[in-house]
């Protein structure tokens, strides 16, 4: 995978946090799972309101009860201390089920992954480890990875995921792994195209999607083959691209169909296109009012998407073409946000104290705070 500048590694790593949450994950080798072992005792924790200013946390729910949180207080070099959390009654109540130091901390915030009710991953420690748990995080199991420097973790399944990794060195090239046993050994795939960025993602055991920075016409990279080979797929190509170039991401759309974001280097977001034959076409999805500003785009299927524009709350039921105005709020919406269905969702909501975790039950209309995990 191609070298990145600093400001695109922030643009990308922006989308990373803010775009790719809860479905992408992606990240690697030759060393058997170490005895499995309580990493540390279940503990209950207090209830709050908001997750304290400064430190960072990442919600994953598989339904309005079960659920995992981590939570990070980074420092000014991307490390610091990290927790894991689980739980069981709809965040009436967490247990800290992990913890520990982080080199990478960011790739622990973005690795956190639970496949099903039982399985789960995160990559954590110093030097970074994968942590696989098999009974929903009560125990946890250390596998050392072949390189410390993992960016992106990625498993689809139990036993099937991809590791995106890079030296610690100037202008790296990113390497990719697989593993088909859960993490206990790796293989290294080959070298991606050279302009592919850090953000590969894959869908069931064949499809991968990965983004890429130029000067030229904005594409992304397409692999049918588990990331053994890359083809390329044109993005359309509009007026107002800038001679400083571009770079773009893949998300995935639940089950079938990718979105992909097109950013200028220097101003931000430029378009989005959606596409469900592979690459062959794309078509552009819609800002749904005259700002020109797009929200963050929530996904309840691969057509129904939510999307919250300052204080305005819109749906489409045609991935993008069009939206209507579900709402018209007196503050602003809130992000992170993770459709269960038509009417369940999870989200957070910053309003300078810290973030608060929310629940809605009535399709996004209104929202409910819940308890959030403390570290402790």
């Amino acid at each position: 995978m191609g070298a990145l500048s600093p400001r695109v590694r922030r643009a990308v790593g922006m989308m990373l946090l803010a775009v790719i949450v809860v479905g992408a994950t992606s990240l690697y080798f030759l060393h058997p799972w170490q005895t499995s072992q309580r990493a540390i005792a279940t503990t209950q924790v207090k209830r709050s309101s908001a997750v304290p200013a400064g430190n960072f946390a990442r919600y994953e729910f598989l339904n309005a009860s079960i659920g995992w949180a981590v939570e990070i207080a980074p420092d000014s070099k991307n490390a610091g201390p990290y927790w894991i959390f689980k739980t069981v009654d709809g965040a009436k109540h967490w247990q800290k089920v992990l913890s520990g130091q982080s080199t990478w901390i960011g790739t622990t915030v973005q690795s956190l992954h639970f496949v099903d009710a039982r399985n789960g991953f995160v990559a954590g420690g110093d030097p970074l480890a994968l942590h696989r748990s098999t009974d929903g995080g009560a125990r946890w199991a250390q596998l050392e990875l072949p390189m410390p420097d993992a960016l992106i973790l990625n498993f689809v399944d139990s036993s099937h995921g991809w590791l995106l990794a890079g030296p610690n060195e100037p202008n790296p090239r990113m390497r990719t792994y697989s593993t088909a046993d859960g993490g206990s050994t790796w293989n290294r795939l080959p070298d991606g195209p050279s302009d592919a960025v850090s953000t590969a993602t894959f869908r069931g055991l064949s499809e991968g999607w990965s983004g890429a920075s130029g000067t030229d016409r904005p594409h992304v990279y397409l692999s049918l083959d588990g990331g053994g080979t890359w083809a390329r797929r044109d993005l359309p190509l509009e007026a107002d691209l800038p001679e400083a170039g571009v770079v773009t991401t893949v998300q995935l759309l639940p089950g079938s169909g990718v979105v992909a974001y097109v950013l200028a280097q220097a101003q931000g977001p430029l378009h989005t296109y959606t596409s469900f034959d592979e690459g062959a076409t794309w078509r552009l999805v819609t800002i749904p009012s005259a700002s020109g500003a797009s929200g963050e785009y929530v996904f309840e299927d691969a057509r129904h998407w939510w999307m919250f524009q300052g204080l305005d709350f819109f749906k489409t039921a045609d991935s993008g073409l069009s939206w209507t105005l579900a709402s018209r709020g007196a503050s602003t919406g809130p992000n992170q946000v993770q459709v269960l269905d038509a009417m369940h969702a999870w989200g957070q909501l910053d309003d300078g104290n810290g973030a608060q975790l929310l629940f809605t039950s009535d399709g996004g209309l209104h929202w409910q705070q819940m308890n959030v995990p403390v570290a402790q």
